[in-house]
């Protein structure tokens, strides 16, 4: 008779194991949302507007953005914008060009571009 309860109490066990390993929570990645779009967005409407979108992938929404401080490497367009720390847009340059598009600073609370940092 006990021998039956400790099967019976395994079994129970080990399927609440099993079920309790098996159940994955449906968690949306932080890779999948992009949480920079429009500071993307805001960057790509600026080289298209200088004319270097033809140096550039079109893939825009797959440009690198990371945070820096705006300093004396890059051209700022406003002399107040220095040493305040902003996103740097990068895009991705087509194949066999020879001087690709600039990053683009772009202002992490208003996504207005700031500067860019000069290639040539």
């Amino acid at each position: 008779m006990k021998m039956k309860y400790i099967c019976f109490i395994l079994i129970v066990w080990s399927a609440l194991l099993i079920v309790g390993c098996a159940n994955k929570v449906n968690v949306e990645s932080s890779e999948s949302v992009d949480e920079y779009v429009d500071v993307k967005a805001a960057a790509w409407a600026f080289v298209k507007e200088k004319g270097w979108n033809h140096t550039a992938k079109d893939d825009w929404q797959s440009a690198d953005v990371e945070e820096t401080i705006a300093d004396h490497r890059y051209v700022l367009l406003d002399k107040k914008d220095e040493d305040r720390e902003v996103l740097l847009v990068s895009f991705k340059d087509v194949e066999n060009v020879v001087a690709g598009t600039p990053p683009i600073l772009v202002d992490s609370n208003t996504y207005e571009v700031i500067g860019y940092m000069s290639t040539e």
